[in-house]
């Protein structure tokens, strides 16, 4: 049995929503094209439909966190490889049925942030996060009586 990665998992995720904001494609259009053999056996299946599945409906409630707790960022303003990590993050955090160290989290979304980008991302994706884990009792708190102002979506 091959040991499943939920770094592997992660990249794969980031990749999957990159993809989608340029063309809702179909699941199985989207392995095939992409993973060869090897990778696809290492994927975390249940973590990544809940993740995605997550992210897409909490999408304004993670704009709204961004807005609200790393005012100097506009979301809609911001690069997709910097805004990703950070709605992964804030998704495990925040909604994912699976209790994940925050730490462990943090880095693997800093590091995606990094691989997919160039240095500077991993400052910025740092300095929200770390924003965000600092006023993590604040949002749980918040997040249900949260008022959305503007629907923006990244994701077709």
């Amino acid at each position: 049995m091959t040991k499943i990665s939920r770094k592997k998992s992660r990249k794969f995720l980031f990749q999957k929503l990159f993809s989608d904001t340029y063309w809702k494609n179909l699941e199985s259009d989207f392995r095939d094209s992409f993973l060869i053999d090897s990778f696809r056996d290492n994927l975390d299946d249940k973590y990544l439909e809940e993740m995605e599945k997550l992210i897409k409906e909490k999408e304004p409630y993670l704009i709204e966190l961004i807005k609200m707790y790393a005012p100097k960022f506009e979301p809609e303003n911001m690069s997709l490889t910097y805004v990703i990590p950070i709605f992964i993050w804030a998704t495990e955090m925040l909604y994912f049925s699976e209790e994940i160290p925050a730490k462990v989290s943090m880095n693997e979304a800093i590091e995606i942030a990094k691989v997919y980008w160039e240095d500077s991302a991993k400052k910025i994706v740092n300095w929200v996060l770390n924003k965000l884990y600092k006023e993590y009792d604040e949002i749980k708190e918040k997040l249900d009586n949260m008022e959305i102002k503007e629907k923006h979506s990244f994701f077709k």
